[in-house]
């Protein structure tokens, strides 16, 4: 293998795994309790290790001074790893300085990798060095007070047995320039989709003076609960999706997020209504889901959180089964599918889901039954937004149902032009790596990637391979087409 194809694989083989790497120190600074973020940051920082490895391996015949490049990147990357190896036992202050040092390293890397398409000038390594012995002073310095490795492992066992990233892709946020709208508040879209529920002004709103009842703790009247399991059919799945996955064992953060507006508005719907018994349940599991904002950090989402939740969901299934019962075999499948074609909307950001879910559509068939004036009014967006929403429905209907290929032989299809984005990817990586500057190319094609894979994402629902989706979710690109060829492969032997 010559040095420029030697170097070139490295290049590109680091560019996905610096990009995620850098993704997830700031998700650990921003949920030290997750321990998947942790694992995800071992992950990253050995596959850089991996890589320079095998350059320095790689009988190249590189320059000396290039040479010393890659003897810097090494230590570098060592420490590094090392690093995040420990990260998760580190207390508060310690962990901000280690993940300050990482973050400053994963830029430094990137920036010695540069340096390297121009082989004609020394490569200057005297910051990587100085990274490194920042990063050995952190590994070295151990404070009196920090537990044994046994204890921090079994305690993070029960308090962070929870995680809650198992259905978001990492790629979306840097492949999509999202226009959303950050100056509305997410308060106001609540009162908004709330408000559309108690007053006459779209088809999700009931007739005047349908709230008020004489309803009481002591006795409340069949309409009254037909009403409120009606009501609540349009707002419940979130909830139910949330309460599926979290009885699993993990949960998508963004679910729960989803979910706590839809509590709200069921809580206020049964407060309006007098149903009193069902308001104080629904108060408390919203109280539940709450309950991480006034805990420590280390409790968040722990096993206790877990069973509170839990336990109170169970106590309105029991209540009022009509509305919440969730059947055994129920899946989240179809909220996967929705998020999935709302993302490749433009100008749809987290902020415009949650509004949308918080209006209680969570079905595909809200988009395409619904006017877009009353979607708009219901979840507070813009109307030309909500218009831009329902075509995408549409057309993924409209095409799913035109289609003549099966969907084996669609997702074939896709797994290909996934493969024919990432050349391209990889081709406008090496081109920006060559002129040492960022590359409109590279986050174009970066984009047209990441579109195939939502394509592929809503095939794989389809195809009931969701266990294939949650495994390469948080993959670079190159481990996901290995994964997705293996599922081709079994798909063209069947007979």
């Amino acid at each position: 293998m010559d040095r420029f194809t030697t170097l070139e694989a490295f290049v590109v083989g680091v560019e996905d795994h610096t990009t995620l790497l850098k993704l997830y120190l700031e998700r650990v600074r921003r949920a030290p309790h997750n321990p998947a973020y942790f694992l995800a940051v071992c992950e990253h920082t050995d596959e850089l290790l991996t890589a320079v490895r095998e350059l320095r391996r790689a009988p190249s015949g590189l320059p000396e001074h290039l040479m010393e490049g890659i003897e810097a990147l090494l230590a570098l990357a060592e420490a590094a790893a090392d690093l995040a190896l420990r990260l998760a036992s580190f207390g508060p202050e310690r962990q901000t300085a280690a993940l300050d040092g990482l973050v400053q390293s994963t830029a430094c890397f990137v920036d010695v990798v540069r340096a390297f398409s121009d082989s004609s000038r020394p490569v200057d390594v005297s910051l990587a060095r100085q990274l490194t012995q920042r990063l050995h002073g952190l590994l070295t310095v151990v404070p009196p007070s920090m537990p044994s490795p046994t204890t921090t492992q079994s305690a993070r066992r029960i308090t962070t047995e929870v995680t809650f990233d198992g259905n978001e892709d990492p790629f979306d946020d840097l492949a999509v320039d999202i226009d959303d709208d950050f100056l509305d508040d997410v308060i106001g879209s609540l009162e908004g989709a709330f408000d559309a529920v108690v007053h006459p002004t779209s088809e999700f709103a009931l007739p005047e003076g349908a709230w008020r009842t004489d309803a009481t703790e002591a006795g409340v009247p069949d309409e009254v609960r037909q009403l409120f399991t009606d009501i609540a059919a349009g707002y419940i799945q979130p909830i139910k999706d949330f309460i599926v996955e979290l009885r699993k064992g993990s949960f998508a953060r963004d679910w729960l997020e989803a979910c706590r507006p839809a509590v709200v508005n069921l809580r206020r719907a049964s407060a309006s209504i007098d149903f009193i018994d069902l308001s104080g349940r629904l108060e408390r599991f919203e109280a539940a889901l709450l309950q991480d904002r006034s805990e420590g950090d280390r409790r968040r989402y722990g096993r206790h959180w877990k069973l509170r939740v839990l336990s109170a969901y169970a106590d309105l299934e029991e209540y009022l089964p009509s509305a919440f019962f969730i059947p055994m075999a129920e899946a989240s499948s179809e909220s996967i599918v929705v998020t999935t074609l709302l993302k490749q909307v433009e100008g749809v950001g987290q902020r415009t889901i949650q509004k949308l879910f918080a209006a209680g559509m969570s079905r595909i068939e809200s988009y395409t039954t619904g006017l877009p004036s009353d979607i708009a009014l219901a979840a507070g967006i813009k109307r030309v937004l909500a218009e831009r929403i329902c075509a995408r429905f549409r057309d993924h209907l409209r095409t799913r149902e035109s289609s003549d290929a099966d969907l084996e032989t669609r997702f074939l299809g896709l797994v290909e032009e996934l493969k024919q984005r990432q050349f391209e990817f990889k081709r406008a990586t090496l081109e920006a790596w060559y002129r040492r500057t960022d590359s409109t190319e590279k986050k174009h094609c970066r984009k047209l990637r990441q579109q195939v894979m939502w394509q592929i994402n809503i095939v794989l629902v389809e195809l009931e391979q969701l266990d294939v989706l949650h495994e390469i979710r948080n993959a670079v690109f190159d481990k996901r087409i290995r994964r997705l060829e293996v599922l081709a492969a079994a798909f063209v032997k069947q007979p």
